[in-house]
């Protein structure tokens, strides 16, 4: 994690999907280079099949990233990065992925997450549905907290500090990752197309 001094940018630690996404792209790779290092004993598919793994590895696994940035968080996903105006966040819940809820339209992001088993032994309460304090139900480390935990917390204050700002944000962005799209646009084309030669 990487905190700004002037609190303009936070940075979460990504939770999963960083193993499985590295092992994919090193067995997509090993597919390209033994095709390459043996013309005429493998299939093109498995050049072909390598590079697109190689394309969703990256933009399915390893790409995914949370962050808070001023007034908004920040989720980037596979194919485009949304930025959310904490002023108008209704919800915020870390069960396998992160959820964040703004005007009724849940946005998920698999770069913050807990374990299935985490997921599954720690139940949704109250205070993960809502940006509203419930009393009790607030967490300290010595409670066994976790990292996404950490995470939803810090989401909740910096969502209080915005909702008593005149001036944050209030529109929800969409930029799109045009180089994720024609990669994986392209390999899964390029896949497609070596099952006729």
């Amino acid at each position: 994690m990487e905190h700004d001094p002037h609190g303009e940018r936070l940075d979460f630690a990504p939770t999963s999907g960083r193993f499985m996404g590295a092992l994919t792209a090193v067995l997509g790779a090993v597919g390209v280079l033994v095709t390459l290092a043996f013309p005429g004993d493998y299939p093109p598919q498995v050049a072909t099949g390598g590079l697109l793994a190689i394309a969703l590895a990256w933009s399915a696994m390893l790409r995914p990233r949370v962050w808070l940035e001023g007034h908004r968080l920040v989720l980037r996903g596979m194919l485009s990065t949304l930025h959310l105006p904490l002023a108008r966040l209704q919800s915020v819940v870390v069960q396998q992925v992160l959820v964040a809820t703004v005007d009724d339209k849940r946005h998920a992001n698999p770069g913050v997450g807990r374990s299935r088993f985490r997921a599954m032994r720690k139940p949704r309460s109250t205070r993960d549905l809502t940006m509203t304090a419930v009393p009790g139900e607030g967490w300290t480390p010595d409670e066994g907290a976790d990292y996404a935990d950490f995470v939803e917390d810090r989401i909740r204050d910096a969502a209080k500090v915005a909702q008593r700002t005149p001036d944050a944000p209030s529109d929800v962005r969409r930029e799109w990752a045009w180089p994720e799209v024609g990669l994986v646009a392209g390999t899964s084309l390029l896949f497609v197309v070596s099952f006729w030669f």
